[in-house]
């Protein structure tokens, strides 16, 4: 595996540095940005992984908040480095995110905990991967395939199946917008339809996104981790709904490896809100719940003692 790093900033007031870095995915060459902390030894590390569609791995940008940059500074202050990389195609990374499969995504995320293992500031023994929305299920499957994933968090992930998080999403809007029983069955047997349709396209030879990922379902590999995992959720989150997704953990994942928290009045992004729909996130306050930064880091720093 190739690597290449370039150092963009002086000693900052909260980390080292903030480095430009290149690493190898298959035919892929991945850009990012890594934050490592202000403190000598090794640290505990992780890298990220973004959501579904043209997400910007290196920033996150939502209204104006740096939601992924502001995770990286917070962990970097406390010790913990963090690896934001953008998706193939996406800012300076090659290929097509478009045309990925869960098992590509994974790949990607296996080679990052790879190139983050050849730095000689971090701890081998604890690094692992932390993703939002879609990003969690690639968590999911990468721990489930590699021991050498050291922990997951997963942030606002499914661990249910592709399909049924589509059609809870549908369902969950819908019933915030007070929709009749007859808007809501017919807007429901469309979305059946739609996929269905898009399976069929996909055997023609005409691919949309979803037909790379939509046969997911976690179950069959949930099994398969052994390593820690942090699910966190949002109690009104519509997208991914706490509910369903607590249950497959229970039933799926070693109970003395596996810690969930819901987080009160919290959606998709953990912001407080009203109704949890995505249709009021630019009237919402851009900021993380007060709890969910140092949930993060101090579930990690206490896997060192």
């Amino acid at each position: 595996m190739l690597y290449n790093m370039v150092n963009t900033s002086n000693k900052g007031d909260y980390y080292s540095m903030i480095q430009e870095i290149t690493f190898k995915s298959g035919e892929n060459t991945l850009c990012g940005t890594l934050y490592t902390p202000d403190t000598s030894g090794k640290h505990p590390a992780m890298a990220f992984l973004v959501g579904s569609g043209a997400e910007s791995g290196s920033e996150g940008d939502a209204w104006g908040f740096k939601m992924w940059v502001t995770l990286a500074e917070h962990c970097a202050a406390r010790g913990i480095a963090v690896l934001l990389f953008d998706k193939p195609g996406l800012g300076k990374s090659t290929g097509d995110w478009s045309k990925q499969t869960f098992d590509d995504r994974a790949d990607d995320g296996l080679a990052a905990i790879q190139y983050l293992k050849s730095l000689p500031q971090i701890d081998n023994n604890n690094t692992g991967l932390i993703g939002h929305s879609q990003g969690g299920w690639i968590t999911q499957l990468a721990a489930s395939r590699s021991a050498e994933v050291s922990f997951i968090i997963t942030l606002a992930g499914p661990y249910i199946s592709v399909y049924d998080q589509i059609m809870m999403d549908r369902s969950g809007h819908l019933s915030i917008e007070n929709a009749s029983k007859l808007k809501t069955a017919l807007t429901m047997i469309s979305i059946k339809s739609q996929l269905h349709l898009a399976k069929i396209a996909a055997v023609l030879g005409y691919r949309h996104p979803i037909t790379y990922i939509m046969d997911f379902d976690p179950a069959d590999i949930l099994p398969d981790i052994t390593c820690p995992v942090l699910a966190l959720f949002g109690e009104k989150d519509v997208l991914c709904h706490p509910e369903p997704s607590i249950a497959a953990i229970n039933k799926h994942l070693l109970p003395d490896q596996t810690t969930y928290k819901i987080f009160t009045d919290c959606n998709h992004l953990f912001w407080k809100c009203e109704t949890g729909s995505t249709k009021e996130f630019y009237k919402l306050q851009k900021e993380f719940h007060p709890d969910f930064l140092n949930t993060i880091s101090n579930w990690i720093t206490a896997r060192e003692k």
